[in-house]
């Protein structure tokens, strides 16, 4: 007798095990205005093709940013089709179920991954992402969970609310300062992740995001990166607000070892833990921030340039890389007392 309530546990177990790991599909764009059957929907996917990453040695600094992609912004409506009519996150599903970009990577002096909220994630180092965004709604009234399953041909049952999210990321590579040199994947592609519920991959699939084409070169020249300080000057807090009042020019001079820097191109890009939005910095005195601002300019342009994005760093000299750029400071509130303010502005270079 007790033999037999385990199985019959166990097998009940299972069961819901499966049902729950197929709870949920998500289909690139808003939700449609009228309905469809979710069975026959196509699943979508992105290919970044990443084309050549030049890369200076396997002795490069770990941590080195060496290729990013421009951001991206995916927007997703996700349906209940297993008609379990529970809430659930999203989630990013890494690599492919066979773990294949970790196991190209694993011994190379490479590492790719997912930048999610600011956070890097590299592959091999987590099996998924928690957007902390939610996918489905659980529908206690039973009418409108009727409709649905309806609306995605799922029959008479009872299914969650769809919710529509947007999903912003990047995919990177970084080095990681030791292993063996990463051999050419040109003309292959790789999948990245696997957008997702919380019960796992959904057999019936989902968006995927993949890369292609990648080649890498090695070669003779190290950047070499340092800090220096830029003074803005004195402002009045009778300034007009939001309105450039002033800009400083500031020269970004990168030295470069090694007898191949001449020839490739370099790109990079400006961050900042006290980004503000997405072309300006705050100051880090609990006083002053959110008060005043700070926008990058290349030089003689009134375009403000967008921090996290790729720009062209031009060539070097053979020994130096020189760019010159504008800070231009303003007001984004007037402020209730004076005081000295403090911003910090990264910023990454590397072979185009």
């Amino acid at each position: 007798m007790t033999r037999i309530l385990q199985i019959i546990i166990f097998i009940l177990i299972c069961f819901t095990t499966i049902k729950s790991s197929w709870a949920l599909r998500c289909l690139e764009g808003n939700k449609p205005s009228s309905s469809f059957d979710i069975s026959r929907a196509t699943n979508t996917s992105h290919i970044i093709s990443i084309g050549t990453i030049r890369v200076t040695s396997s002795s490069q600094a770990a941590g080195t940013l060496l290729w990013e992609s421009e951001q991206m912004s995916t927007t997703f409506t996700c349906y209940d089709d297993y008609k379990t009519n529970q809430s659930e996150n999203a989630y990013l599903y890494l690599d492919d179920e066979s773990d294949t970009l970790e196991m190209l990577f694993r011994n190379s002096n490479l590492t790719i991954g997912v930048r999610y909220n600011g956070r890097e994630y590299p592959i091999g180092s987590t099996d998924r992402i928690n957007l902390g965004k939610l996918a489905l709604s659980t529908q206690s009234n039973r009418t409108r969970a009727l409709s649905n399953c309806s609306f995605i041909k799922k029959g008479v049952d009872y299914c969650a609310d769809p919710e529509t999210i947007t999903v912003n990321y990047s995919i990177y590579i970084k080095a990681k300062g030791s292993g063996s040199n990463l051999s050419s994947l040109s003309g292959k592609t790789f999948q990245v992740f696997q957008l997702d519920g919380q019960g796992g991959r959904n057999i019936n699939g989902n968006f995927q995001e993949k890369v292609s084409n990648m080649t890498v070169n090695y070669v003779e020249c190290t950047p070499i990166v340092s800090a220096q300080d830029v003074d803005l000057g004195t402002y009045s807090s009778l300034e007009t607000l939001n309105k450039i009042i002033k800009k400083t020019a500031f020269t970004i001079n990168i030295k470069t070892e090694g007898k191949s820097c001449a020839q490739y191109p370099f790109v990079g890009k400006f961050t900042s833990n006290q980004k503000y939005n997405e072309t300006t910095l705050t100051a880090s005195e609990v006083n002053m921030k959110d008060v005043v601002g700070i926008k990058i300019f290349n030089e003689n342009s009134n375009t403000p340039l967008n921090l996290d994005t790729n720009i062209d760093f031009g060539y070097s000299n053979g020994k130096n890389l020189i760019k010159t750029f504008e800070a231009g400071f303003l007001l984004l509130k007037k402020p209730t007392v004076g005081g000295v303010f403090t911003s910090t502005l990264n910023y990454e270079v590397y072979y185009k």
